[in-house]
């Protein structure tokens, strides 16, 4: 009689999936506590990045090439980007967001796309990197993405990633010797 307790062992499996999740049009909600409701509308937008005034020097480097700029500033931002692309990712359960600057000073023609990240689907976790045209690299932050209020605020960008030999790729990564803060909304 192995077959009862197996029916009833795929039983309560099915009660409890059927409870831990709802389907609300094209987008299914997982009631667990581990979903912060975030769908791809509340990032679709033009995206204004702030990082605060701050000189911090690269340190801790892989992949570092001779003559590397150690010392960096944040002149370039705020920096706005209208028309993000948003994309759900492809590996994860998360969105995608692609832009390019959209405002000067600080927009580089010779970068194409200059906002990249993520956004958690599930913690609304954000990850972003935002490229700097006077220090030529991309700082790398991280925040808390707020649905209510469509911003990331008091996020921290602790690290840059830069293409120091010049081949298109992004081949060197670097802690900051302090976290930037940063802040973030779309409108």
């Amino acid at each position: 009689m192995r077959t009862r307790p197996l029916a009833c062992a795929v039983i309560l499996l099915v009660t409890v999936f059927a409870v831990a999740c709802n389907d609300s049009g094209n987008t299914t909600i997982i009631n667990e506590g581990i979903d912060c409701l975030l769908v791809r509308d509340h990032l679709v937008g033009t995206w204004t990045v702030d990082l605060a005034t701050a000189t911090p020097s690269l340190q801790d480097c892989t992949g570092r090439a001779p003559g590397l700029t150690t010392t960096l500033t944040t002149i370039d931002f705020p920096a706005t980007y209208a028309n993000a692309d948003i994309f759900g990712s492809d590996g994860s359960t998360s969105f995608k967001v692609l832009a390019d600057r959209s405002d000067t000073p600080g927009d580089d023609a010779t970068q194409p796309v200059e906002l990249t990240g993520t956004v958690q689907a599930d913690s609304c976790l954000a990850m972003i990197r935002v490229w700097d045209q006077t220090n030529d690299l991309y700082f790398q932050c991280i925040g808390a993405f707020a649905i209510s209020n469509g911003t990331i605020s008091n996020g921290g960008c602790d690290s840059a990633e830069i293409d120091s030999d010049a081949d298109g790729q992004l081949d060197t990564s670097c802690s900051l010797s302090t976290s930037v803060p940063f802040n973030a909304s779309i409108n």
